[in-house]
């Protein structure tokens, strides 16, 4: 439905004076500022929530009568901050399956044997302990 004019006049608050009177009182001048404070929010924060959604035109013309053209952008939204991220679990300690009698040294089973276990592969201590447990590849841990 069109809206109808009215024949009362009103304050539109586009309606700025071109020039400021140049004498006032401080009344009137703190009256302006507080007005002129309080527009300058309400224009930034129209902007700042609505700007994605102009076309790229639009935000052209915006940014060219601001006088903001050594910017790309306006500042977005607000970013959420990050979360910090939570510390992982502790490993629980595996309970040993192999352990090599002469040096006390264990071995979980799991992921690649030690340098050790692979150094007492090839010696002579090893083959003889082969003789008499043929199925195992290291002995077991005594528990």
């Amino acid at each position: 439905m069109p809206r109808k004019p009215s024949n009362t006049p009103s304050a539109s608050p586009l309606d700025v004076p071109a020039i400021a009177p140049r004498s006032g009182t401080a009344t009137d001048k703190a009256l302006l500022s507080a007005a002129t404070k309080e527009a300058y929010k309400r224009v930034n924060l129209l902007l700042t929530a609505y700007f994605e959604d102009f076309s790229p035109a639009q935000q052209r013309r915006i940014r060219e009568a601001i006088g903001a053209n050594a910017r790309a952008k306006p500042p977005g939204r607000a970013k959420v901050p990050k979360v910090p991220k939570a510390p992982k679990a502790q490993k629980e300690a595996l309970t040993p399956r192999f352990w090599l009698p002469f040096s006390g040294e264990t071995w979980s089973g799991r992921g690649r044997p030690p340098a050790a276990f692979l150094a007492w592969e090839g010696t002579v201590a090893h083959t003889e302990w082969k003789k008499h447990h043929p199925g195992e590849r290291f002995p077991t841990y005594p528990a």
